[in-house]
């Protein structure tokens, strides 16, 4: 009877390796994969954050469009962002516009672990903001 119990246990570690072989790869990807888009929907809100600073920048009286790009580079340097592109209407308004936009676009291989794995050069990370413009008084 000792020998039967002793080629059970035996039998179990090894489905227990086995299970374990095939369940842990899956973990690691779905934690890794968790971690890929968490981090993406940071880097989203950093240039979120960023075309707004750009665009409370353009809404100031005698602003211009080297002020726009310097606040949005201050905001994306501070996280270590680059290879993001800046567009704004600012030079374009005309007297009577009272609108400005500020456009941040970041491609999404700079943002996430993966680079071009996930589909980086077609997938890009963009904010518009718009903002109405100060009147100066």
């Amino acid at each position: 009877m000792r020998p039967l119990i002793r080629r059970n246990r035996t039998t179990r570690r090894g489905v227990a390796v086995v299970e374990t072989a095939i369940v842990a790869p899956l973990v690691v990807l779905g934690m890794l994969g968790m971690m890929e888009v968490s981090y993406a929907f940071m880097i989203r809100q950093t240039v979120t954050l960023a075309s707004r600073e750009g665009a409370r920048a353009a809404s100031l009286p005698s602003a211009t469009v080297s002020d726009v790009t310097a606040a949005v580079d201050a905001s994306m340097t501070a996280a270590n962002l680059s290879g993001y592109t800046t567009t704004t209407n600012l030079a374009a308004l005309a007297p009577a516009d009272t609108t400005v936009s500020v456009t941040v676009t970041l491609p999404f291989d700079r943002a996430g672990f993966t680079g071009q794995l996930l589909g980086g050069g077609i997938l890009n990370l963009r904010a518009t903001t718009t903002m109405r413009l100060e009147t100066a008084s």
